[in-house]
């Protein structure tokens, strides 16, 4: 996989993630939706032509208009990298961050409240270069 793919993965896995918490078509159409504000990719392993893949979400913080995600990409049990993803709710008139609807926000709560006694993932936070 090229660096693009892995980015092309991770960013599916956070537009399936949006639609499991409300963010989905109507809702984006209706004036409200998420950007990104930051990414970091981890690129752990290879992943080579034809490997079935898949990506586990975390929800490390949602809250207001606030949404970090992490993920990670395996191929079975081997860890092939990782996205760490921090979004802003923004209104689409505005360009500016705003608040969720009460019922998108109550699902990211629900989901970073369940995550929440899971351990850290480790390289949480890291930056490029920092050491491990």
């Amino acid at each position: 996989m090229t660096e693009a793919k892995y980015l092309q993965a991770f960013a599916d896995a956070t537009d399936r993630f949006m639609e499991l918490v409300g963010c989905d078509a109507d809702y984006i159409a209706s004036g409200g939706s998420y950007f990104t504000a930051e990414t970091h990719i981890r690129h752990v392993d290879e992943v080579y032509a034809g490997a079935l893949i898949d990506i586990r979400t975390r929800v490390l913080l949602g809250t207001g208009k606030k949404m970090h995600l992490w993920h990670e990409m395996n191929e079975g049990d081997r860890l092939l990298a990782t996205g760490e993803h921090f979004l802003l709710h923004v209104s689409l008139a505005t360009r500016k961050p705003s608040d969720p609807s009460p019922e998108i926000e109550a699902a990211l709560v629900r989901f970073a409240q369940a995550h929440a006694s899971l351990p850290m993932p480790d390289g949480v936070g890291r930056f490029v270069g920092a050491p491990r």
